[in-house]
């Protein structure tokens, strides 16, 4: 299944859990399905197996639902996820309904790669300043790239702020390179 169909499911789940007033706790419940999912994957396996019946598979998610304690909201979507076979995209479908909760909550993630390990104190400036600047609760998430150079990349949602050396010598090579070739 591709993204958008994810989203689409996300979408329809937070607007019912929204007005249940219930979106932290369906989020919840829903992270610990994708983890159920990730850790067995026999079990997105069986669900997609078109061997067995469609009233079968149903039982079976209905006791898998049953033993992650899931509310009647997500039982019912996980339901409906496998009569669509949606239920392959349960992944897709929690990390875009957490995207979508992250908004609603005010929260932002925010990935900083650096060619070096960055300090605590460093970390908690950059988060200040990120949120001043955003006006937002920030998730920071630091990855150590070494092959940057010097310089940080910033990712904020599909933002992409690139003040690395490496790339900064791309451009400069590709602008030798036209003005060589012209």
């Amino acid at each position: 299944m591709k993204k958008p169909a994810a989203k689409r499911y996300a979408k329809a789940l937070i607007e019912i859990s929204q007005e249940e007033k219930q979106y932290k706790e369906i989020g919840v419940e829903l992270r610990n399905i994708a983890a159920a999912f990730a850790a067995n994957p026999e079990l997105k396996r069986l669900l997609l197996n078109p061997m067995y019946k469609l009233e079968d598979r149903q039982a079976f998610i209905e006791k898998v639902a049953a033993a992650l304690e899931v509310s009647p909201s997500v039982k019912k979507f996980l339901s409906i996820l496998v009569t669509t076979r949606g239920i392959a995209a349960v992944e897709d479908i929690s990390a875009s309904y957490t995207g979508m909760e992250d908004a609603l909550a005010g929260r932002m993630n925010v990935t900083v790669e650096s060619p070096v390990d960055l300090s605590e104190a460093r970390i908690t400036e950059m988060k200040k300043r990120l949120q001043d600047a955003m006006k937002k609760e920030i998730t920071l998430s630091v990855e150590k790239n070494p092959a940057l150079i010097a310089g940080l990349v910033f990712r904020i949602g599909n933002t992409i702020l690139d003040g690395s050396v490496r790339t900064q010598l791309q451009k400069v090579r590709e602008r030798i390179v036209s003005a060589h070739s012209s």
